[in-house]
């Protein structure tokens, strides 16, 4: 659609006075410089303004280089050398099928190493670009997932949902057709529409732009140590409202360490499963919490936890436990008093921080044998305390039916089915390798005070 339509009189009158112009250029003798008048210096290099770069080009000569094309966040968490899970496997990633994204060629003898544009421009199944990742020539016809293809937590953030229930608890129905309402497990004030959001309908690249997919020619080892995205590039520090929280922790935490609502945690994955050819899923997407973690900068900063398990050849279970900052599409913009103050409360009356107080612990898992399946029992924010280690209480599962259910996988089996069909039994509630990167733990937990001081901030 042409943004401008000018009246067929106005093109007119346009065109005759660009006529006009034109005849009396030619009309009119150019003057002849004189040699006083004739320039006598000539624009140096900086004075010269260069052509912009080609984007297609500089995006085929970065990518090779990026996190995207060197899979290299994959292999640093995972390398012995900086404490990964490769400590308890022994396993080298290079034997990892992690490593076979296709953002580069690996496979075609004469095009390895090149970036391979496809696999996030276009769909294996249609044409078009893919939705969330779109050149702008072509058009978002949404029959794909884009980046939600690869950033798992990240679909689950997008899409996942859960049935809308009454005040009791019931079940609620479409009262024309009968059909059970749902609503989504994870919102965002940037993506959602009212009430769960702003209805702006933000995607991906509204805010990861060229250097956080195509990188900026330089190479790094995690997304947490390169260029990214800040909040404070749209939501400037000088217009931020002058709450409480604000002039409180404006300078020694990050925006999203209050403002995120949750964190997608994946809990129990089984890196066996991985092995033989089956898609990654954990035993549980854990929604409900979020981490509280020191960063590099030293601001208190949303954090996460993964954990894993392998089992080795001989039945042994080993458990791994990952601990890093985080950042959560799940954004919320408190507008009521009671949502401010619920905010407020999620760090300053904790139940993780009273359990950890009273008994120096907190349960992050356990297994109930009964049912077969991990239970999460402490929710709300969770500092992570100097003694984590020993603090935190874990639980993990593993894989009975890897067999099984790489049969099915073989017969075409969607991964939805996979993940039915998985048995599950507890290998052990220790944590045999723990690791933190580009963090530290908490050095105080956050002060605690009762529900009516904190309602006592935001007056009626």
């Amino acid at each position: 659609m042409k943004k401008f339509a000018l009246p067929l009189i106005a093109v007119g009158i346009l065109l005759l006075v660009a006529v006009a112009c034109a005849s009396k250029a030619e009309q009119t003798p150019m003057p002849v410089l004189t040699e006083e008048a004739a320039p006598t210096e000539q624009p140096t290099a900086e004075e010269t303004v260069a052509a912009p770069p080609d984007p297609v080009q500089q995006a085929f000569e970065w990518l090779p280089n990026s996190l995207h094309g060197t899979t290299a966040g994959k292999a640093y968490w995972y390398s012995a050398s900086n404490g990964g899970m490769e400590t308890l496997t022994g396993i080298p990633y290079e034997q990892l099928p992690c490593q076979n994204c296709h953002a580069l060629y690996n496979k075609v003898e004469d095009k390895k190493g090149q970036p391979r544009c496809e696999s996030c421009h276009i769909n294996h199944e249609y044409a078009p670009v893919q939705a969330m990742v779109k050149l702008p020539q072509f058009p978002d016809d949404g029959r794909s997932q884009g980046c939600l293809s690869c950033h798992g937590r990240q679909r689950f953030e997008w899409g996942a949902t859960k049935a809308r229930v009454d005040a009791n608890g019931n079940p609620l129905t479409d009262p024309g057709t009968g059909a059970a309402l749902t609503e989504p497990v994870v919102t965002d004030v940037h993506r959602n529409p009212p009430p769960y959001g702003k209805g702006i309908a933000l995607t991906c690249v509204n805010c990861h732009g060229t250097g956080d997919t195509h990188g900026d020619g330089n190479a790094y080892n995690s997304l947490l140590e390169s260029p990214n995205t800040e909040c404070t590039t749209c939501h400037t520090t000088e217009t931020l409202s002058q709450t409480a929280g604000h002039t409180t922790h404006g300078d020694n935490m990050t925006c999203q360490a209050c403002h995120a609502q949750t964190v997608v945690s994946c809990q129990g994955c089984h890196l066996n499963s991985v092995l033989s050819g089956l898609p990654e899923y954990p035993n549980a997407r854990v929604t409900g919490w979020k981490f509280l973690v020191v960063n590099d900068e030293g601001k208190y900063d949303l954090g996460n936890m993964m954990t894993a398990v392998y089992t080795t050849d001989t039945g042994e279970v080993k458990t791994f436990a990952a601990l890093a900052p985080f950042y959560s599409h799940s954004i919320r913009y408190p507008t009521t008093r009671e949502e401010k103050v619920a905010m407020c409360a999620a760090c300053h009356a904790s139940d993780a921080v009273k359990a950890y107080t009273e008994t120096g612990t907190i349960v992050i898992s356990k297994w109930d044998e009964a049912q077969g399946k991990l239970l999460f029992p402490t929710k709300g924010v969770i500092p992570i305390p100097a003694d984590y280690q020993t603090a935190f209480q874990v639980a993990f599962p593993y894989m009975t039916n890897i067999d099984e259910v790489l049969a099915a996988k073989n017969e075409g089996k969607p991964q939805t089915e996979l993940e039915k069909l998985t048995k599950w039994a507890l290998g052990k509630d220790t944590v045999d390798l723990w690791q933190m990167l580009f963090a530290k733990p908490v050095d105080k937990m956050p002060l605690q005070m009762p529900i009516e001081t904190i309602e006592a901030m935001f007056p009626e």
